[in-house]
């Protein structure tokens, strides 16, 4: 027992000695000399190869980049379209003018023509004729006797401006008419047709009084003119006679109306 405690007190010492090693401070890490420009490592830094040289290798100062912003340019906003500015004396979109007048020479003191014309932006006006018409007589003597009579007819006059100056305008114009007359009496075979065909060409002054008001002279002349006559006369009988006149023939009919326009 007196052999071993000697043994014991040097195992004793050994183990206080390293539990004093263990909780000394560590020494700090050397700090380069200044004006070298070299960073220690810290602990996250991470270890640099430089060929074997524990020298750590110097890193180039952070610069700070100050970026201008522009200020934003305005963008520029497409002009307004704006309305092209309208005739003030005539209409300048699709109108319809209804109108009265006189075929002259006449009698002023009732009118004798009348018309609807259809005018475009362009100024082409149109004006169209329709005929669709029935009538019948009937005569009673004990024995009724009944006459039909069927009319049918459709045409149309073109006009265009040509030269317009303020509120007066030259016109030229061209006008076709087909017309169609037929009789049917009670007795079988003797119906009788009647087909005219009309064309026609001419010029036209027109003044505009207001936006909506038009006055207007206009001179027809005759180019075609042909008239076809078929007659039954009996089973088996027809006649067929046909007049043509055509030319082209200065002499006009001259027209005179006023039109109110929509």
């Amino acid at each position: 027992m007196n052999a071993m405690r000697p043994i014991v007190c040097v195992l004793a010492l050994c183990a206080g000695t390293a539990t004093a090693l263990a909780q000394a401070p560590m020494p700090p890490a050397p700090q380069p000399p200044p004006g070298t420009g070299e960073t220690p490592p810290g602990d996250g830094d991470a270890p640099v190869d430089n060929g074997g040289s524990a020298t750590p290798v110097p890193q180039p100062p952070h610069t700070h980049h100050h970026h201008h912003e522009d200020p934003p340019v305005p963008r520029a906003e497409p002009p307004a379209m704006q309305a092209p500015a309208g005739d003030p004396h005539r209409p300048s979109e699709f109108s319809i003018g209804i109108g009265v007048g006189y075929q002259l020479p006449t009698s002023l003191d009732t009118p004798n023509l009348t018309s609807v014309r259809f005018r475009l932006p362009s100024g082409l006006t149109f004006e169209p004729q329709l005929i669709l018409a029935s009538a019948s007589r009937t005569v009673d003597t004990g024995m009724p006797i009944t006459d039909e009579v069927t009319e049918l007819g459709i045409g149309a006059v073109v006009r265009y401006p040509v030269v317009k100056r303020r509120r007066v305008d030259l016109e030229v114009l061209g006008a076709l008419n087909i017309d169609q007359l037929e009789t049917t009496p009670s007795s079988p075979d003797t119906g009788v047709r009647i087909t005219t065909t009309k064309v026609s060409y001419g010029l036209a002054v027109s003044m505009w009084l207001a936006r909506h008001w038009q006055i207007s002279f206009t001179a027809n002349n005759a180019l075609v003119n042909s008239v076809k006559n078929r007659q039954e006369m009996g089973v088996g009988t027809v006649t067929v006679t046909t007049n043509t006149t055509y030319g082209l023939v200065f002499d006009p009919q001259v027209q005179m109306m006023i039109h109110l326009w929509y």
